[in-house]
């Protein structure tokens, strides 16, 4: 059974995500990921929205390119995308926060972290949201609404909605996952995710 992961005790969550991270073989860690090994054979090159991060293994010490340490929020989302990766396919196919294994658990903090925060910044601004998110190399998605995909993780591309309000109705927001998401990271790590990819937005305006 798999160990409960929590961001209750970050400290805890970290060492755990380490623990898991350490024993995995780093050519295969790189392959399921989809991220580069670098020469030494030790050190991971993990692409995060627009910043590239630099992973030791056994270790887990994560640090930016110009050899700041990530943060400990940061870390564990790296780590565990790392260590959860397996290497199956995208589907291109989107699905919502509560069919992610146990995400109608997570459900409520899933929309007071993410689509509510989301909705705020840009649920009145849909051209603000499209250039935002273009600058991060986000594309356009086809799905109801104005839709833009965002690849957060070289396996873990986000998709953000948005429906302008009128007259009649209020605007309103979604997010949606690839059909293969739980192969890439925990599913309560992705009612924390949008938020950073929100706030990486919100630093383009």
């Amino acid at each position: 059974m798999e160990k409960k992961r929590s961001f209750f005790n970050l400290e805890e969550t970290l060492k755990q995500a380490v623990e898991t991270f350490s024993v995995l073989p780093p050519a295969e860690i790189a392959a399921n990921a989809g991220v580069e090994l670098m020469e030494d054979g030790r050190s991971l090159k993990v692409p995060f929205i627009d910043q590239v991060f630099l992973v030791k293994h056994p270790e887990g010490k994560i640090k930016t390119a110009d050899g700041k340490d990530a943060s400990i929020y940061l870390a564990i989302i790296i780590l565990h995308y790392l260590a959860t990766a397996d290497g199956k396919p995208l589907t291109g196919r989107w699905i919502a926060y509560r069919h992610l294994p146990g995400g109608d658990i997570y459900i409520e903090p899933f929309q007071k972290r993410a689509v509510t925060p989301f909705l705020k910044t840009f649920g009145e601004r849909p051209e603000d949201f499209k250039k935002a998110a273009a600058a991060l190399g986000g594309y356009s998605a086809e799905t109801s609404g104005i839709s833009m995909v965002i690849p957060v993780m070289p396996r873990v591309p986000i998709c953000f909605s948005i429906w302008p309000g009128d007259d009649e109705l209020p605007a309103s927001a979604n997010i949606l996952f690839d059909e293969a998401a739980s192969s890439y990271l925990p599913t309560e790590d992705y009612a924390h995710l949008p938020a950073i990819v929100n706030g990486a937005m919100k630093g383009k305006l």
